[in-house]
């Protein structure tokens, strides 16, 4: 395994002398969204006031606090699924609204932090950067790879989303992203500059326990938390699933999460006779509740398939996972096997019916081997955890409110 590459940044800035304010906008559902709530509720924990424009949330005021964070919910709902258009339009919407949201307080905040997808939300505090307050994009995708993935036939599209991109970084004061290979890519674009501050799990939620063992005669219950999209390979776990049940009668499969991709698991599941062996969402988690959720199951799967959007992505789920002692079934792509060696998850490449199937199977009859693997992730996850990488995102959001003070 090729170790992570180290990086040198500038000079730790002096401790603030008073509260941060800091500002952020982000085209997702606060509550659920792991990178933006530990972000923001790490900055309110040591005192800092931080506020959140997000999508409307069901259920949700207009404006809300969430943990000591001030939630302001655009009158905006989220959109998954197959129209370039749509996608183009949520965006807009969205920032349109926040744009004029933070014109009418050009001096509100410290630091305005943006949150991709897309890039150009940068471009939403046009007015602060105008009035000397810095700017912080935060890449956790590219939108670009989204794009590729779903519309790989609009070649104007692509070309146009690219272009954006690159503004946006050049507009942006610094840049953060989640992972090294990431922010190689991203240094080659921008002059500007570029932090690491990976998705590693908050301790207070996923906090490190011992693996759970089971009897393979008896209930064995694997677990899927996250997008549900077509291309994170539900439909194959459901597959091979099916073809486990009669050797594993056990064997069931929880999932938690939203998107585009549920009504059509639904469809698979009851077309594979799996209603009463698929655990399937029936309202939005928020990340608060996930953890509950996670230490019910017995093994965790990640069968995303390999595409555009997939190649360069370390999961959140699977360092969750790998956090609190769940053994994991794992695509392959070069970042996860950059972190993860080969005896700390059970690799499938790729993740088709059949390669699930086999490795489920081997996992969930030989569950001393699944716990050797757990405790291998766990000994990968002690360099990968949040309480480090939050000092890190202080050390960025300090540095660029230093230049107002």
């Amino acid at each position: 395994m090729t170790a992570p590459t180290l990086r040198t940044h500038p000079a730790k800035p002096p401790a603030p002398t008073r509260p941060r304010r800091v500002g952020m906008v982000v085209v997702s559902e606060y509550e659920s969204d792991p990178r933006v709530r530990r972000q923001a509720e790490a900055l309110a924990a040591r005192g800092d006031d931080v506020t959140v424009l997000a999508l409307h949330a069901a259920g949700r005021p207009e404006t809300d606090t969430v943990d000591g964070v001030r939630v302001v919910h655009l009158p905006v709902r989220k959109y998954r699924g197959s129209s370039a258009k749509a996608y183009l339009s949520l965006y807009g919407g969205f920032g349109a609204r926040a744009a004029a949201w933070l014109a009418r307080r050009p001096r509100t905040f410290d630091v305005l932090q943006a949150h991709s997808m897309p890039e150009a939300l940068v471009f939403t505090a046009a007015v602060q950067r105008l009035a000397g307050v810095p700017v912080l994009l935060d890449v956790h995708d590219l939108t670009s790879r989204l794009f590729a993935s779903k519309f790989a036939r609009r070649p104007r599209v692509l070309a146009g989303v690219r272009a954006t991109e690159t503004a946006s970084l050049r507009f942006a004061s610094e840049v953060l992203t989640v992972h090294d290979p990431y922010a190689d890519q991203l240094r080659e674009r921008t002059r500007r500059p570029v932090t690491v501050v990976m998705n590693c799990p908050d301790e207070r939620l996923f906090a490190p326990g011992e693996p759970r063992s089971w009897d393979p005669a008896g209930e064995v219950v694997f677990s899927y938390h996250g997008l549900i999209a077509p291309r994170h390979g539900l439909a194959n776990a459901a597959a091979a699933l099916a073809r486990l049940r009669p050797e594993l009668p056990g064997a069931r499969l929880q999932v938690r999460g939203s998107g585009d991709g549920l009504d059509e698991l639904r469809a698979t599941v009851g077309e594979l006779g799996l209603a009463d062996a698929v655990d399937l969402p029936e309202r939005l988690y928020p990340i608060t509740d996930i953890p509950a959720e996670l230490r019910r199951v017995h093994l965790g799967l990640v069968p995303s398939q390999r595409d555009p959007w997939t190649d360069e992505v370390l999961p959140t789920k699977l360092l969750e996972y790998a956090a609190i002692g769940v053994p994991v079934i794992t695509f392959r792509n070069p970042v996860i096997e950059r972190y993860f060696p080969a005896d700390s998850v059970s690799y499938v490449d790729p993740a088709s019916p059949e390669n699930l199937y086999r490795a489920m199977l081997d996992l969930a009859r030989d569950p001393e081997r699944a716990l050797r693997q757990a405790r291998r992730a766990d000994e990968v996850m002690a360099t990968l955890r949040w309480g480090a990488q939050k000092h890190r995102y202080f050390e960025v959001i300090d540095r660029l409110a230093g230049r107002r003070d």
